[in-house]
């Protein structure tokens, strides 16, 4: 039987006082480390059991075989395999930066591209009020 029977894909901090659970990690330099590593250190909980794992769309099949939980994009973490949940994570110690890229050339964005900003910027906004 898996150690971790109800396993997570993400991470939910609101009121949780301390993670018993092993913490799956990508590498120093990913930003989704990065801001696991700080909300923990702002909501004072320490990381005491982690893994290092070298890659974001492994960790999901290291979640499914019970080795811990991790903090993922919605995209890595769906279709939702079975025995797994996913947990939304919020509040605005969550938030991050993120851009779209595109090629030099590309830029300034023509009206597609325009309009998916607009479109993104105004929805985005609107979740984090």
């Amino acid at each position: 039987m898996s150690r971790y029977p109800n396993i997570r894909i993400s991470v939910e901090f609101a009121n949780t006082p301390m993670l018993s659970e092993r913490i799956l990690i990508t590498s120093a330099t990913c930003p989704y480390r990065r801001k696991l590593e700080m909300v923990m250190q702002e909501t004072g909980n320490l990381m005491l059991d982690t893994m290092e794992i070298g890659s974001m769309t492994a960790l999901k099949f290291f979640v499914e075989s019970g080795l811990g939980i991790a903090l993922v994009p919605k995209i890595i973490a769906e279709p939702v395999s079975a025995g797994t949940t996913i947990r939304t994570i919020y509040g605005s110690l969550i938030h991050m930066t993120f851009g779209l890229l595109c090629k030099a050339s590309a830029y300034p964005p023509q009206l597609a591209g325009h309009k998916l900003y607009l479109y993104l910027k105004q929805h985005l906004k609107e979740e984090s009020s």
